[in-house]
């Protein structure tokens, strides 16, 4: 079991074993390099990861938007692990 202060939001296997690329290869694409390697999951949660996208929002990014914070809704930050959610 880890915590949120250890695992990077947008480049680890913690969302049930796959990373944000894996579920959202297009937004991905959107985020900053420093960011993808830099922010963790708590800093993601409790600062809205949402503000890190940059770019232009096409329906298929929004899709995966969608999808993406459908998966992290509610989550908190202390009781994630690196291989998968709990």
């Amino acid at each position: 079991m880890g915590n949120g202060e250890t695992i990077r939001f947008w480049a680890d296997r913690w969302l049930s074993g796959r990373t944000v690329a894996e579920i959202a290869p297009n937004l991905i694409k959107l985020i900053p390099k420093r960011v993808v390697t830099n922010r963790t999951v708590t800093q993601a949660l409790e600062n809205s990861w949402v503000a890190d996208i940059n770019g232009a929002l096409t329906v298929q990014v929004l899709t995966e938007y969608l999808l993406l914070w459908d998966q992290v809704d509610g989550l908190i930050p202390n009781k994630i692990s690196r291989i998968g959610t709990v």
